[in-house]
């Protein structure tokens, strides 16, 4: 993608949001926004619209099972407290794989939904590693509950969390035997990061000993897969005092039990490097992967001041970057490219494809969503490694290596399929409705209106003239507007006539096909 111009500005923008901010803000916020979504947010200030993207909303219902070869659980009934059986572990990592599609389907006006995700690549934990249902649901609720709350706060749960204490090896560090590998993540990835070399395995953040000591630190814990937490077990952990290297002052932890990771948790964020790199792997969550030096001073640094002056709370960052004049510049719309999750989702949201009054329809589909991401090189719950997906940090393509040969057919597919057969689950078909994005447009009959009005429903930019005659082409090939118009109101006339009806349907779901098509449509 070429270098795009820039605002630098991180002061708020004015006055009210017009419907091309607000599709902006809602389509990096939301996994791809509704039209009535983003038009409810159209009129008001940026001050409102931000307050009700990070307002509170509630926890939702845990997941359930659906799939009758679960013995233990019955239809419809939940297995999140239920002691690990290996014999139907299967069946309850689909269910919350669904469930977790399920949550980012029925999202409200929120950024919980974009920031759960954000935390998972973040403090990433693998599905398939873990192992254990339960573990992979108490793993999540601990990102959610956090989502938009205090980061540090999150951390300390974290450190300690069962899914992550089995995914980097914590239940097997003990005094006896130290284990580094949570210690060196949690520098490395998941709290102040490397800064530059200094000697071999010295960073100017932190050097091989302080990994050392904190792996000390970390010594004790346990999980225990009858009752689904962690416990800490005194005999197994370090009690010696742990001192920490220039790069923290020299500091000293002792020993102070079950509570000691707190102080660990503690010393790297009293650390301001801490919250820039924070800051940096937001920044490239909601805004752009592009950080020169100028983004550096003028956007990064206010921001983990921000971070770093609120204890970590995030709210006030975020309402810092997402009301700036640098998040709205004009350039970076549509600059991002959608991750399979966005853009599957968004297909759903945005052509507005309803939901089955049957649960388990629902839950069947939310897995179909699963595959068709893990097709295209995203899998829910199992980022490739710890660093979590490559296309966030993997310098310099980062999005497009979402885009290959591979991963382009497979999105064409995705969307034809539900412009065409549908998915069917039990007898219900999820597939778009062309007349409902047509009762959406203020005048379906006017092929100017319609072609832009579905434009404004489901691209993240407007058309320019040459992709708006492609449409148009499409819809009405080598023929006046007025055939349009003819042929619209003569099905509109009577409307359950299944021929005209059959002969409509075709000719929209084919600009729905084409615009779903479009370049534009992969990006954010």
């Amino acid at each position: 993608m070429e270098s795009i111009g820039k605002t630098y500005s991180i002061e708020p923008i004015s006055g009210n949001l017009d419907y091309n901010q607000a599709r902006h803000l809602l389509d990096r916020c939301l996994f791809g926004a509704r039209k009535s979504e983003i038009d409810s947010l159209v009129g008001q200030d940026i001050s409102a619209a931000i307050n009700t993207l990070l307002q509170k909303i509630d926890i939702p219902e845990p997941p359930v099972g659906y799939d009758i070869l679960d013995l233990e659980v019955p239809i419809g009934g939940t297995w999140v407290n239920l002691i690990y059986n290996g014999d139907y572990n299967i069946y309850r990592r689909r269910s919350f794989r669904s469930w977790w599609i399920g949550q980012m389907m029925q999202q409200k006006i929120s950024l919980v939904e974009k920031m759960v995700l954000f935390w998972h690549n973040h403090f990433v934990t693998e599905i398939e590693v873990v192992d254990v249902a339960p573990f992979n649901y108490q793993y999540n609720q601990v990102l959610r509950t956090n989502a938009l709350g205090n980061i540090k706060q999150m951390a300390y749960e974290i450190v300690v969390d069962p899914a992550m204490l089995v995914y980097l090896n914590g239940e097997s560090n003990k005094a006896s035997a130290p284990n580094e590998n949570f210690g060196r993540e949690l520098f490395e990835l998941f709290t102040i990061g490397k800064g530059p070399l200094i000697a071999d395995g010295n960073y100017t953040n932190y050097t091989e000993a302080d990994i050392r000591e904190a792996a000390k630190i970390l010594t004790g814990w346990k999980v225990d897969r009858t009752i689904n937490k962690s416990y800490f077990t005194a005999t197994r952990h370090d009690q010696t005092t742990k001192v920490f290297s220039d790069a923290f002052g020299k500091a000293s932890i002792a020993n102070n039990g079950a509570e000691e990771y707190k102080l660990l948790v503690d010393l790297i964020f009293n650390q301001k490097e801490t919250a820039r790199y924070l800051a940096r792997k937001i920044y490239r969550w909601l805004m752009y992967y592009e950080i020169d030096s100028e983004i550096e001073t003028q956007i990064i640094e206010p921001l983990a001041t921000t971070l770093f002056d609120n204890n970590y709370e995030i709210k006030p960052m975020l309402v810092k970057l997402l009301s700036s004049q640098h998040f709205f510049s004009p350039e970076y719309r549509g600059s991002q490219i959608k991750n399979p999750l966005d853009f599957t989702i968004g297909v759903y949201r945005k052509c507005e494809i309803p939901l089955s009054a049957a649960f388990k329809d629902n839950y069947e589909n939310w897995l179909e969503v699963y595959y068709s991401c893990k097709s295209m090189e995203m899998i829910l719950g199992d980022p490739p490694d710890v660093a979590g997906w490559s296309e966030y940090y993997k310098a310099p393509s980062f999005y497009e290596l979402w885009i290959n040969s591979s991963t382009v057919p497979q999105r064409t597919t995705f969307t034809d399929r539900l412009c065409i057969s549908g998915i069917t689950k039990n007898g219900f078909k999820f597939i778009i409705d062309p007349f409902v994005l047509a009762g959406m447009v203020s005048d379906p009959a006017n092929v100017t209106v319609l072609i832009n009005g579905f434009a404004q429903i489901i691209l993240p930019v407007q058309l320019n003239e040459a992709q708006f005659n492609l449409l148009k082409e499409t819809l009405i090939p080598g023929l006046p507007d007025s055939t349009w118009t003819f042929e619209w109101l003569k099905y509109i006339s009577n409307p359950t006539e299944t021929t005209q009806k059959t002969l409509i349907s075709k000719k929209l779901l084919a600009v729905i096909k084409a615009m779903l098509r479009m370049p534009e449509f992969y990006l954010s």
